[in-house]
C-alpha cells in the first residue's frame, strides 16, 4: 500500500506511486481537493501540467515519505520473490497430489481468468459460453 489511511490536505505535496494514464510513477504534484465521504478520492495537479481526479490514497505518497516508500516496496518485492521461490520448492513435492485431486473431480482452477483484478471461475465462463450458444450468439 503506497499511502496510509491518513488524509491528505489541500495543497499538500505528493508523489504518484504507480503509473496513471498520461502521468508516470514518481511524478510530483499538489493535492487540489479530495472528494467523497466514505470512499475518498483525490484531485491532483502534477508538475508535468496534468490534472487527474479520482485517485485513491494508495496511489499517492507524501513527498517527504517517498524515499522510505521506495525502500519498503523493494523489501516487500524481495520478500515476495523469496516466498514464491520457497513455494515452488514445496509445490514440486506436492504436485502429484494436486494432479490426482484434479482427475478425481476436485476444484480445477486451470480455466479461471483474471480480469481487472477479479477472478472469473471456469465454471461461470463455461455457463456463459453455453448460454451464448443456446441463444445463437
Amino acid at each position: 500500500m503506497a499511502g496510509g489511511s491518513d488524509l491528505l490536505d489541500r495543497r499538500e505535496r505528493v508523489v504518484l506511486a504507480e503509473d496513471l494514464a498520461g502521468v508516470a510513477e514518481g511524478t510530483s504534484g499538489e493535492v487540489m481537493l479530495h472528494t467523497g465521504m466514505r470512499w475518498l478520492r483525490y484531485w491532483v495537479r502534477f508538475d508535468s501540467g496534468a490534472e487527474r481526479g479520482s485517485i485513491h490514497r494508495d496511489k499517492l505518497v507524501r513527498e517527504a515519505e517517498w524515499e522510505d516508500f521506495l525502500i519498503k516496496r523493494a523489501e516487500a518485492e524481495a520478500a515476495a520473490e523469496a516466498a514464491a521461490a520457497a513455494g515452488e520448492l514445496v509445490g514440486e513435492s506436492s504436485s502429484n497430489g494436486a494432479d490426482e485431486e484434479s482427475e478425481a473431480g476436485g476444484d480445477d482452477a486451470g480455466g479461471d481468468v483474471v480480469v481487472n483484478g477479479a477472478t472469473l471461475p471456469a465454471h461461470l465462463l463455461a455457463r456463459s459460453a453455453s448460454a451464448r450458444e443456446r441463444l445463437g450468439g
